[in-house]
């Protein structure tokens, strides 16, 4: 028996794999991957890129699934997002002390919701999903379109943004009235807030990483006192993305919550002006 036999790909890449795909697709799709990675993939390009090459395909058959689910694809987006974090630890190790514990907390509890409750058993979760995603991917968009308006020299960037602001509010008024309940605000401001997290998070560090090595772009970090020095720069650039995008992701999820919660009261106040305030009490239990 040869040693290619008993190598194995990275295990967490073949557990997301069996967790995202269907029992009969994900055992003949990690099959023929375990296969060519032993066969061909690892004597030809060693351990490193045979990993590499085994996450990439892992992460494409994912995102080919037929029927991604919501929970596919907050699952894939969390693993980006982890995976995003670790290559930065690991390139720049000091940019990261003293918050590792809790943004392992944030992402294990991001991914206990997405496991578990993106599953909708009924046709009131089936609502409060579908809005939580429409504008969850409405916000994302906006805010980092605003952003990027803003950092090369737009203006009118401001607009999204101040769009992107008001969404969650709108969102939980839309929820709170459909359903007749302030609670269901609240659950849409925080898939809201989720999804455009994953998505500040993930554009932002891209853009850090085009800041860090390709300098001229705008919106770089440059000093104020003395010059950067090659790898001060890159840490500049990417730390300052690597902060925004935590804030989007953790803070700015509890933000949409708080604004679905508001909203959500405030749609179905209006919503109920006239019936009389025991009725009104009632909706908040």
């Amino acid at each position: 028996m040869g040693g290619n036999d008993l190598a194995r790909p990275p295990r967490w890449a073949d557990a997301l794999l069996r967790m995202c795909l269907r029992p009969q697709d994900a055992e003949t799709q990690s099959g023929d991957l375990l296969e060519a990675y032993r066969d061909s993939i690892l004597p030809d390009r060693g351990r490193r890129r045979a990993d590499l090459w085994f996450v990439q395909q892992t992460a494409g058959y994912i995102l080919r699934a037929k029927g991604m689910t919501l929970r596919n694809w907050l699952v894939a987006g969390l693993a980006l997002c982890a995976l995003t974090i670790a290559f930065t630890v690991l390139r720049y190790p000091g940019l990261f002390n003293g918050w590792v514990a809790p943004v392992s907390a944030g992402f294990l509890f991001y991914a206990y919701v997405a496991v578990i409750h993106s599953h909708p058993a009924t046709a009131e979760a089936t609502t409060v999903l579908r809005l939580g995603s429409t504008y969850g991917i409405a916000v994302g968009l906006l805010m980092m379109g605003g952003n990027l308006f803003l950092n090369f020299g737009v203006g009118t960037g401001w607009l999204p943004v101040i769009c992107a602001l008001l969404l969650p509010f709108v969102a939980g008024a839309h929820a709170g009235v459909k359903i007749w309940r302030v609670s269901a605000g609240i659950r849409v401001g925080f898939w809201s807030g989720l999804i455009s997290g994953l998505i500040m998070f993930l554009g932002l560090m891209a853009y850090g990483y085009i800041l860090a090595f390709i300098p001229g772009i705008p919106g770089a970090e440059f000093p104020k006192n003395q010059p950067y020095t090659a790898i001060e720069y890159q840490i500049a650039n990417v730390g300052d993305t690597l902060g925004g995008g935590l804030f989007f992701l953790f803070f700015g999820c509890v933000l949409s919550v708080i604004a679905g919660a508001v909203g959500g009261l405030a749609g179905l106040l209006l919503a109920r002006t006239g019936r009389g305030p025991g009725k009104i009490r009632r909706i908040l239990w």
